[in-house]
């Protein structure tokens, strides 16, 4: 999933408030990237890293076997795999892998390969790829002695959790259209909503309050008109009833 840059950053911002600006950004660039690789939501990273160390790439876990910000166990790496004691008697290789961890870029990214990693387990074991399967995975919940795989627990639903509140608080701001003072729809007037159903009537276009001025003094005038007419004709009428009369008598 791709989510803009200026989003992410602000996703780690919200995690750890006092982060650098300029850490923040390169870690976000860094994290786009393996998303969009490993086709992940990016949030879903920056949930991930928040329980894991708040965003502090230095962190070491108190057993001493997870580094960096998403707390990747360094036993697994290349360069520790091979050491009989890689926690008590590292080898060279596998402190500098270490070391390597403790970089966040760097911890990104093996974070990102993992996600890929777990999914494939996900799909193998259960034959399912759901989103908080893998977490649990990717969280080290499996039990493959008791073949149990995949099994989301109360930190895979915090991680869950705080993804779907990055969601809610950062994804409106983004989606949200700027509408300009220019663009604003203007409110339907009385007139445009009797001309609207008019025409859904089938009736012709309604006229303005001009036109129905205009309309309707000719109308006035043609009924003075007639009166004036019937007026006209009256005395005439009056004037043969007249002649009748002194015909007959």
């Amino acid at each position: 999933m791709v989510r803009s840059l200026a989003l992410i950053i602000l996703a780690i911002q919200l995690s750890r408030p006092s982060i650098p600006r300029q850490e923040a950004v390169h870690y976000a660039k860094v994290l786009q990237q393996e998303a969009k690789e490993h086709d992940f939501d990016p949030f879903t990273g920056v949930a991930i890293i928040h329980f894991e160390s708040y965003w502090h790439p230095g962190v070491v876990s108190k057993d001493g076997e997870d580094y960096g910000l998403a707390q990747i166990r360094a036993r697994y790496v290349r360069g520790c795999r091979g050491d009989e004691d890689p926690l008590g008697s590292p080898s060279a290789e596998c402190q500098s892998a270490k070391a390597r961890l403790l970089d966040g870029a760097t911890n990104i990214r093996r974070m990102a390969a993992l996600i890929t990693a777990n999914r494939e387990l996900c799909k193998e074991k259960t034959g399912r790829v759901w989103f908080h399967e893998w977490l649990a995975s990717y969280q080290g919940r499996n039990r493959p002695k008791e073949d149990k795989w995949c099994k989301p627990g109360e930190g895979t639903w915090r991680v869950v959790n705080y993804r779907k509140e990055l969601i809610a608080k950062l994804v409106p701001a983004e989606l949200k259209p700027k509408a300009s003072p220019e663009r604003k729809a203007k409110p339907a007037s009385k007139q445009g909503t009797a001309s609207v159903a008019a025409k859904a009537k089938g009736g012709t276009k309604s006229a303005s309050p001009k036109q129905a001025k205009s309309d309707a003094k000719p109308a006035k005038a043609v009924k003075r008109s007639k009166s004036k007419t019937k007026a006209a004709k009256a005395p005439k009428a009056a004037r043969d009833q007249r002649s009748k009369a002194s015909k007959h008598k």
